[in-house]
């Protein structure tokens, strides 16, 4: 969480108060996810791997050099690489459905989450990996060697989104699984993205945002996301919020306790 200071103390406070468990969940699509997933105990089989990754990155006392500036990586890793609470979500809710189409990241974890959602070698490439700096990519790089990564992580330099939706240009309607946003997006480029993906999405394919509670201005988008008439399923867990387009759903939104 990187708002600070008191903000992010009442903030929090008014999260707790708001959400609820499985027991106060009515529609079956969110009581089943809030109940296998959410709540799962299903173990992520290269949680090891991945968690000792995770904790090389973020107790680093390297910089990364950007040019004209440098940043130490732990900083980097702290701010971008989702908790491990959360990468076994998303680990525990791809094995529950069975989600074996394309996974988008957008601003690197370092190879952390792919290493957790790895589903083993595939003839087509199905996850993509995009980041403004290359520095970042190639540490990034190294570790899916390092941790041998089953799957293989398409990992692109790029500048603006419209790069993005340009390199998955041939990914069609229906066949995107997720959507993982790890940086803060500015609002036009946000909006961009969201107009191309929400389209792609498939049955229970999501856009999960980790980058939530990182500002006000992310906090604003997540709220004017879940209300966009084609999301019709809103999940907001704090520091992440995952965003549906069922079809078949009555548009809801949830805060779930986690």
């Amino acid at each position: 969480m990187s708002l600070q200071g008191l903000f992010g103390i009442l903030d929090y406070l008014i999260y707790l108060v708001r959400s609820t468990n499985r027991h106060g969940v009515h529609s079956p699509f969110v009581y089943h996810f809030t109940d296998r997933v959410l709540y799962g105990k299903s173990p992520c089989e290269y949680e090891a791997a991945a968690e000792m990754c995770r904790k090389r990155m973020v107790q680093s006392s390297r910089k990364v050099d950007f040019g004209s500036q440098s940043q130490r990586l732990s900083k980097l890793a702290l701010n971008i690489i989702p908790s491990a609470k959360h990468n076994r979500l998303l680990f525990r809710w791809i094995q529950d459905q069975q989600l074996g189409k394309h996974i988008v990241e957008i601003g690197s974890s370092f190879g952390v989450t792919p290493l957790y959602l790895q589903r083993g070698p595939q003839s087509f490439s199905r996850y993509w990996v995009f980041d403004r700096q290359s520095a970042v990519l190639k540490i990034a790089d190294y570790n899916l060697r390092e941790y041998d990564c089953n799957e293989t992580i398409n990992q692109i330099h790029y500048q603006q989104v419209d790069e993005i939706m340009e390199q998955l240009a041939a990914i069609e309607d229906g066949q995107l699984d997720m959507l993982i946003i790890n940086e803060s997006l500015e609002p036009d480029s946000f909006w961009r993205l969201m107009d191309w993906v929400t389209p792609k999405l498939g049955p229970n394919g999501s856009i999960v945002m980790t980058t939530l509670r990182k500002s006000e201005s992310q906090q604003l988008l997540w709220q004017q996301l879940q209300n966009q008439k084609e999301i019709t399923v809103g999940i907001d867990l704090f520091t992440m919020g995952m965003a549906f387009a069922r079809k078949t759903q009555v548009k809801e939104n949830f805060i779930l306790r986690y």
